[in-house]
């Protein structure tokens, strides 16, 4: 269709040329210039000015001060003479229309210019008319429109924020997601099978969000057979925007930045921090400095620019830095009107209960304890916990947990140090009564320190330490039933050999031993173009007990030419364990697009485990060419225990969900293992299938266009009716769904590639696509036994187009039989209407060629 369109006289050629004018001239169009009889020529007195376009309603990505605010449909008027022409920046002719509401929610102070204020909430508003040195300018080729508003008449906004007027609660919907598994087993010790089936359903009601988390599990060997249906949890859920806080009530978890983290069933309030834009969560310091003219404030850490303002003469204050990496000191670049600069250095390190200044982040629980273990009793609880960012980098909080056999109450100071990182300390009170009725008191200290080395690579991401007296005790301790014992559930389990499963030390408790020392670190170490060193350990000492339970990962990571390996230690013990596991690592990756084709990699790794036996083993993975959503791999190892093993996967991601399947061996056992995940929506339109879904999601509706990919999402593409799921969304933040249409079918055309949301939390948004489909035509249009005049504006059900020569206009998206409309003047004798009827075999044609009679 292209070439032909290139073949035919451009409408543009004849009226769109460009010509040189003084500044105040206007444009004429001489119709004996396009024609020899000027009745031949439609009214063209509305491309009077050069690059003059049609008046309506158009779909433009709107910006404002260079920064993108949304895609919206916006109407545009002819350029009424005035101020207007002043306000207005393009050669279109066109002014968009923007309400006030509209303008205050891109973040324009309306109240401060009463003029503004007084307009109608329906009124037509070119924000240049009423906010001086305000314009706005239309690219029509990119629908682009930008908004210019000085920075004195908009509301002070930190950086990154998006109105809440466009947080989108989302669609009504049904929604499942499901995630099977299951394995057979032929072993020398016995066969066994297995099936596993996680199941997540919930209904989104307005700003609710009503979800339930099941299991189904099902074993099978040699010790007999069992299945097992298992409620996990069932919560309903809405955000509470004013607060910026989130409501649950149903099961769920407390945070841990005060006390530990436990499962409940009952009533949750808390600040939900991604609420905030990046600017505003987590911590960064309060920048102060002093600026002796209009000059530019940039801030770099770590060598990358993360923040840069035009400041006014005077003091200055910056306290919306974006979220920041855990270290590294800020270097802030004062450079003055002059171009003379200076530098300084904020020293800043992090630690998670460290809040912005005046930031102030709060959590409420009522409810009961919950764990899915039959080792835990229920009891009701109360919590609430406070963090409030104070002046000077310091953090206060607090908060108590009060239960009918437990209560405790915490206090404690984060610092931001400055050049010695950052440092917080709490202390802990609490009355407990255990299983056996006796009664016990006690304190806990806890200390938590971060620091960044830029200098010398170094990061201490977090080191802690708590000390807790001989009669202290966790919520967790007064719910257990017994005083000792063992949580968790794997009796009857076997391996792939049929060999029985032994308990997991880490799931053993003895409350008459209870805790004394933790100490734990995390440290992370850039050796430059060496490689990097990374370091995670925990110790943790008992009153009544010299044995330990410890931990200790090790790593390293290096590459040596195209070639990446990693060699990694892990050593963990736990209390009462006989002896300690240690595993030693080493892997190696290749990538062979030299030899093969892309995305093909060679690995090799080896391990020595506790047991102190060497295995190995190599393989091959990698993608199908031009098909990233299938994956492969296959290997072949040796160990002394299994003797020769081996394997081969594949992975498929599809548009109605993943399937795996996988089978291995070894001289002890031969094994399958299958898979499938996927997910369903119901809506207003009907039923949606696609992969797992996340906890946000997006409902791409596209109606009519199948089959077209969804950019950056795996194997997603729209289904046979032009729906699809895009899962894992952002909360609260925009997110990008654009549809590939280079795919598009031959008889559909779409407006808009690009759609962009704003969704809640849990929300399931629509990203709609308006999709004109059926027949593309090149019709020729007669009044009157001559062809309609050159310029005719032509409009049909959904969609339209100008006459070219020789009557001819071209027009997409036609259904077979339809009605044109045509006009090329104001007097009521300069328009007709048609009847049309195109061949069924246009259906299969990239473009049919048809005569209307137009009366």
């Amino acid at each position: 269709m292209l070439k032909y369109l290139l073949r035919q006289p451009l409408l543009n050629a004849s009226v769109m040329c460009a010509v040189s004018l003084p500044a105040n001239a206007r444009l004429h169009f001489d119709p004996s210039m396009l024609s020899g009889d000027p009745v031949a020529v439609a009214d063209l007195s509305l491309f009077s000015s050069g690059g003059s376009q049609l008046p309506g309603v158009y779909l433009v990505d709107a910006y404002l001060n260079g920064s993108r605010v949304a895609t919206r449909s916006v109407r545009f008027v002819a350029v009424q003479a005035g101020g207007a022409q002043s306000a207005v920046r393009d050669n279109t002719g066109l002014q968009a229309c923007l309400s006030r509401e509209e303008l205050s929610d891109m973040g324009v102070n309306v109240p401060a210019f009463a003029e503004l204020a007084a307009q109608p909430d329906e009124q037509c508003v070119t924000p240049g008319l009423f906010i001086p040195q305000a314009w706005t300018a239309f690219d029509f080729q990119k629908m682009r429109l930008d908004i210019s508003i000085p920075q004195a008449a908009m509301r002070k906004q930190p950086d990154g924020w998006i109105a809440p007027e466009r947080w989108d609660e989302g669609i009504n919907a049904a929604l499942a997601s499901w995630r099977f598994s299951g394995s057979e087993s032929r072993g020398k010790y016995g066969n066994s099978r297995s099936q596993f089936l996680n199941l997540t359903s919930g209904v989104n009601l307005g700003a609710w969000r009503l979800r339930d988390n099941s299991t189904w599990s099902y074993q099978e060997n040699d010790y007999g057979r069992r299945q097992h249906w298992q409620h996990l949890n069932t919560w309903l859920q809405r955000a509470i925007i004013p607060l910026r806080s989130e409501l649950t009530l149903g099961d769920g978890t407390t945070s841990g930045d005060v006390f530990d983290t436990v499962s409940f069933r009952g009533v949750h309030l808390a600040t939900d921090d991604s609420m905030y834009p990046a600017s505003m969560r987590g911590y960064a310091p309060v920048i102060r400095g002093t600026a002796g003219s209009s000059a530019e404030v940039s801030i770099r850490q770590n060598g990358h620019e993360i923040y840069r303002i035009n400041v006014a003469p005077g003091a200055f204050v910056i306290d919306d830095l974006p979220l920041l990496s855990s270290g590294g000191d800020l270097e802030v670049m004062i450079t003055e009107a002059d171009g003379q600069g200076r530098m300084f250095t904020v020293p800043y390190s992090s630690i998670p209960v460290l809040q912005r200044e005046g930031h102030l982040r709060y959590g409420i629980t009522a409810a009961r304890y919950r764990n899915v273990s039959a080792s835990y009793d229920d009891p009701l609880f109360m919590q609430a916990t406070l963090l409030w960012g104070m002046p000077h980098n310091v953090t206060a909080y607090g908060g108590t947990r009060l239960a009918e056999n437990y209560r405790a109450a915490t206090l404690g100071m984060g610092f931001n140090t400055g050049v010695w990182g950052a440092v917080s300390a709490d202390i802990t009170h609490a009355d407990s009564i255990l299983a056996d009725g006796s009664r016990h008191r006690g304190k806990s200290l806890r200390f938590l320190y971060g620091r960044s080395l830029v200098s010398t690579g170094t990061t201490l991401q977090l080191a802690g330490y708590r000390y807790s007296t001989r009669g202290f005790h966790t919520l967790d301790d007064t719910a257990l039933k017994s005083m000792a014992g063992w949580t968790g559930d794997s009796e009857g389990a076997v391996d792939a050999a049929g060999r029985p499963v032994k308990r997991d030390w880490i799931n053993y408790y003895n409350l008459n031993n209870n805790k004394r020392e933790r100490l734990q670190v995390s440290l992370s170490q850039q050796l430059g173009n060496v490689g990097s060193l990374s370091l995670t350990g925990s110790r943790q000492t008992y009153w009544d007990e010299v044995a330990a339970t410890s931990s200790l990962q090790a790593a390293f990571s290096s590459s040596l030419g195209r070639a990446s390996y990693n060699i990694s230690y892990a050593h963990t013990r736990y209390n009462g364990q006989p002896r300690a596991d240690n595993v030693l690592w080493f892997s190696l990756s290749l990538p062979l697009d030299g030899w093969l084709s892309q995305n093909v990699w060679a690995t090799y790794s080896t391990h020595r485990g506790t047991d102190g036996q060497l295995s190995h083993r190599a393989g091959i993975s990698g993608s199908l060419p031009d098909r990233e959503n299938v994956n492969w791999s296959a290997s072949q190892g040796y160990g002394r225990q299994d003797g020769n093993s081996g394997d081969a996967a594949v992975d498929y991601r599809g548009t109605y969900g993943n399937a795996s399947a996988e089978y291995s061996y070894s001289r002890n056992y031969r094994q399958w293992r299958y898979g499938t995940s996927g997910s369903a929506v119901l809506h207003r339109e009907g039923a949606t299938f696609g992969q797992p879904l996340g906890t946000t999601n997006i409902l791409v509706a596209a109606p009519g266009a199948a089959g077209l990919p969804v950019d950056n999402a795996t194997g997603v593409q729209t289904d046979w009716r032009g729906y699809t799921v895009v899962p894992w969304a952002s909360q609260y933040r925009e997110s990008r769904v654009a549809l590939d249409v280079s795919k598009l079918d031959s008889h559909a055309d779409i407006d808009n590639a690009v759609s962009r949301v704003v969704p809640t939390q849990g929300a399931l948004v629509r990203a709609d696509f308006r999709v004109r489909t059926g027949v593309r035509a090149l019709i020729t249009l007669t009044h009157n036994g001559k062809p309609v005049p050159f310029g005719t504006t032509v409009n049909v059900a959904d969609g339209g187009g100008l006459v070219g020569d020789d009557g001819q206009v071209f027009l997409s998206g036609l259904k077979l039989k339809g009605e044109i409309n045509a006009q090329w003047g104001s007097r009521p004798d300069q328009r007709c209407s048609a009847r049309y009827t195109l061949p069924e075999a246009a259906l299969k044609s990239p473009v049919t060629w048809s005569q209307v009679i137009c009366n």
